[in-house]
């Protein structure tokens, strides 16, 4: 008779401290990034199997950083260049966009959106891209302003959320 075999699944989930104490932003924004995608739909996942049983070890700086960004408190550069109208960026934001708004994996997270993988090849070469900013349109950057965060949602979220379904499908021409 075969053996029954336990197994024991634990996540670790971490992310160093990325808050400067003294303006109470954020350096980089992989905790809200990854918040809205992994963390999220592994939980969904999870609750949605009834017989499934792991567990999800939170390091305490990564539990007050998403609690920082769920209360509305957390920021960073990059959630403040989405917020900013393409009309207000200057030029020195807008070559902030076009050198780190296509930080996400290009076979999974640009590629499979069309307005996405074409804002990717109008960049071009990113280390040159102040030589091509002024070639962008408001809408141009606000689109890229909308995908670069639309693309982190999980899939959980990209399949059952309405408003995220809506906007993926829309594709392009956003509006502030």
């Amino acid at each position: 008779m075969a053996r029954k075999l336990n197994i024991a699944f634990l996540w670790h989930m971490h992310q160093p401290c990325y808050k400067d104490l003294h303006t109470n932003r954020y350096h980089l924004p992989w905790v809200r990034l990854h918040g809205i995608k992994g963390y999220y739909d592994m939980g969904r996942i999870v609750e949605e199997v009834e017989a499934a049983r792991v567990t999800f070890n939170f390091v305490p700086s990564l539990l007050e950083q998403l609690s920082d960004y769920a209360d509305g408190i957390g920021t960073d550069i990059y959630l403040e260049h989405t917020l900013k109208h393409p009309s207000d960026l200057s030029r020195e934001e807008k070559i902030f966009l076009l050198s780190n708004f296509f930080h996400a994996h290009p076979d999974h997270m640009i590629r499979p959106y069309p307005r996405y993988a074409e804002l990717e090849a109008m960049r071009g070469d990113p280390y040159r891209v102040g030589e091509r900013v002024d070639e962008w349109t408001n809408q141009d950057y606000l689109d890229l302003q909308v995908w670069f965060n639309l693309t982190w949602f999980g899939q959980t979220v990209k399949d059952r959320d309405e408003e995220i379904q809506g906007l993926i499908r829309k594709g392009r021409g956003y509006s502030a």
